[in-house]
């Protein structure tokens, strides 16, 4: 698992995390009962100052904030996730809702390796060359590019080619989208489950995906290691 590193504020944190006007970020606001997330988009800084972000809408309506109410800013800047702790040093409303926040003192990163893998539990049909009927199985890693799949039946053997068809759910706007594609099992193991729920795990490597679902996918991982670093699989 990759550890997070700490960046400590030297005047060119957000020079070096290269973000840009409109750069989706997560904003957490931690409670007694249970964190809240919400997106927003970044409007601007100013080093050493402030951070400018777009105040969060919740069912078309901006959500409440308060001054001095703190914060967890999460967000990917290309090269590797990051977030930092801060506090809303105003909320304004004019010439639209934004939010003033306290320029970070330490920035913690994640470094985003090729092929980066995230815990999963999607359900997923699989079509094989053998059987006329689809068989129902669990996603239970995914990349960008392949899929690690947790079945009570078999799928084939190594090479055999194999078609997937599952959903996935793209934040900020619950969208879901159907992904569809041919894939080839490149390995193959027998787990050790003593609740008998799942026996073959298939490593799989999605063929011929359209560019779109692969942004998709992609947005599904950072998606989940905004949510939490430890969904690194």
């Amino acid at each position: 698992m990759t550890k997070p590193s700490a960046m400590q504020n030297n005047g060119d944190i957000f020079e070096h995390l290269k973000l840009h006007v409109g750069d989706r970020l997560q904003i957490e606001i931690p409670t007694h009962q249970h964190d809240q997330r919400f997106f927003t988009t970044l409007v601007g800084y100013v080093s050493n100052i402030s951070v400018l972000v777009r105040n969060p809408v919740v069912d078309g309506l901006s959500l409440p904030m308060r001054d001095h109410e703190r914060l967890i800013v999460r967000g990917f800047s290309g090269l590797e996730t990051f977030s930092f702790d801060t506090v809303v040093e105003r909320v304004c409303i004019s010439p639209f809702p934004y939010l003033h926040l306290a320029y970070p003192h330490a920035i913690r990163t994640i470094p985003v390796r090729n092929e980066m893998r995230v815990k999963t539990r999607l359900p997923v049909r699989v079509s094989t060359a053998k059987g006329d009927t689809a068989i129902e199985a669990i996603i239970s890693n995914m990349s960008s590019g392949g899929i690690l799949i947790d079945s009570a039946e078999e799928l084939g053997s190594v090479h055999d080619e194999i078609g997937v068809s599952f959903h996935i759910i793209v934040q900020p706007n619950d969208y879901q989208a159907h992904i569809e594609a041919q894939a080839v099992i490149q390995n193959t193991s027998i787990q050790d489950n003593p609740k008998g729920e799942f026996q073959f795990q298939y490593g799989v490597k999605l063929m011929n995906i359209q560019s779109s679902q692969a942004i998709l996918l992609q947005n599904l991982i950072y998606q989940a290691l905004l949510a939490d670093h430890h969904n690194i699989a």
